[in-house]
């Protein structure tokens, strides 16, 4: 997985990586991606906890909007485990929280799903895995997101527009509170 995250407006952002992923000598090859721009209300702004989120486990990430309001006490309850967080964000609670729901056996849509019970707070957020992209979204339905598939594109977006410039020809489904789904690739 390769993470390429910045802090800035997108023009600087556009300025910095053009070219990153144009066709070169080596061929790239690219299963699935996710993006977030980002208004941090309970992190610093810094590029560290810019999303996407990575937290120690190299082959997941995430993006989020919104925030746990039972942070700490999940948070103790994994540290008891032998989880050790790198942040106070609690984008990376929601990491911490799914791998060890995996590691107990459970499947990434279990893990979801319990996490929607369990985690309190307006939520919703996109979690990327090797073989999979999962979304959450909290139980009052209080943030946005959108799926739009067609014409082989699947895409997730806090607003409708967003889908729309991607292709005038998705799907568009709005996912109700608490609800989950997952994308295997």
């Amino acid at each position: 997985m390769t993470i390429i995250k910045e802090v800035g407006d997108v023009e600087s952002l556009e300025k910095i990586y053009r070219g990153t992923f144009e066709a070169s000598d080596r061929e790239i090859f690219v299963t699935h991606g996710i993006g977030h721009v980002r208004f941090a209300t309970e992190s610093i702004v810094d590029k560290y906890h810019a999303h996407p989120f990575q937290a120690g486990f190299p082959d997941i990430a995430i993006v989020h909007n919104g925030q746990i309001t039972n942070d700490g006490k999940i948070r103790d309850w994994l540290k008891s485990k032998g989880h050790v967080f790198e942040s106070e964000n609690d984008t990376e609670l929601i990491i911490h929280y799914i791998v060890d729901k995996i590691n107990d056996g459970f499947s990434l849509e279990e893990a979801l799903a319990q996490s929607v019970e369990e985690l309190d707070g307006p939520f919703a957020y996109i979690i990327s895995t090797p073989n999979a992209i999962g979304m959450a979204k909290d139980k009052l339905g209080l943030r946005p997101l959108v799926v739009g598939k067609g014409n082989g594109i699947m895409a997730v977006a806090s607003e409708e527009s967003a889908l729309r410039e991607v292709s005038e020809n998705l799907t568009i489904y709005h996912m109700p509170p608490a609800s989950i789904r997952v994308f295997k690739l």
